[in-house]
């Protein structure tokens, strides 16, 4: 699909903000990162795995943008006060938070270990909190009339769970919603907007590991990512980035606390 992203960036620009991005090392943090860049952001980088956000952040600045790459376990909480603490070093602030890092891995309901399902609400709930309480801290310093912008990448599946072998990642998004929302209730009176994106089926390189995996699919059985249920077939990483940028602009300046789906129609396929 054909994407104008210059037409995007001209209607959601954020010029001279300060973004951090988790997870950024590629798929939807990538294409999230790179579209802010082009949208007038400072990016701030945070991925698990440098190399892979040194690449990213590489790119950016090649390209004309600001970008810094930091390696950053989002479950870990001294590594993620570093990461903010380096954020605002080098920026002077930040402006934007987009919590897309997340871990999910392939377990059926009863192999499941312990270790598992702890890790994995370590990185996509316990880190949300960690990063929004360290972001949040800086944006209420600097002033509600500077505000700020929060948007929490959840899953459609909190909103209709139909893949097998997925509570472990569906439950934890789930948590990232009530984070969202309680959060957007707080924190509202310091000009700080949060909201959270659930995609749908995302063209990712885990998604296309999940379509050629027999044990992932969705219930009934059937082809994982159903066309019947994906209207608009699966989307591309923009796509996503598209929405969440929406929600960082001045576009979305009335919205708080909203969970917007973006799923081509899976709701209601």
């Amino acid at each position: 699909m054909s994407i104008n992203t210059q037409a995007i960036c001209d209607l959601f620009a954020v010029p001279g903000k300060v973004a951090i991005v988790t997870g950024a090392g590629s798929g939807i943090g990538e294409a999230t990162a790179h579209l802010f860049s082009k949208a007038g952001a400072k990016v701030v980088i945070a991925d698990l795995v440098l190399e892979d956000g040194q690449r990213v952040a590489d790119a950016i600045n090649a390209d004309g943008g600001e970008a810094i790459a930091i390696s950053c376990d989002v479950s870990d909480e001294p590594q993620v006060q570093a990461m903010v603490a380096k954020a605002r070093e080098t920026f002077g602030g930040i402006d934007i938070l987009v919590n897309n890092a997340a871990y999910r891995p392939k377990a059926d309901f009863f192999g499941m270990g312990v270790d598992d399902w702890d890790r994995m609400h370590a990185v996509n709930t316990r880190g949300t909190f960690l990063c929004m309480r360290e972001v949040i801290k800086v944006m209420r310093d600097q002033g509600k009339e500077r505000g700020g912008a929060i948007i929490n990448i959840s899953t459609i599946g909190t909103a209709l769970p139909t893949i097998v072998n997925n509570v472990h990642y569906d439950s934890s998004k789930a948590g990232v919603n009530s984070i969202t929302k309680s959060t957007a209730s707080e924190f509202a009176v310091d000009g700080i907007r949060i909201n959270a994106v659930m995609p749908g089926g995302v063209s990712t390189g885990g998604a296309k590991k999940m379509q050629t995996d027999p044990s992932r699919n969705f219930v009934p059985k059937g082809p994982i990512m159903m066309p019947g249920r994906l209207l608009l077939g699966m989307a591309e990483p923009i796509q996503l980035a598209s929405a969440i940028l929406f929600l960082a602009s001045p576009a979305s300046s009335y919205m708080t606390g909203h969970i917007m789906a973006v799923d081509g129609g899976y709701l209601v396929g």
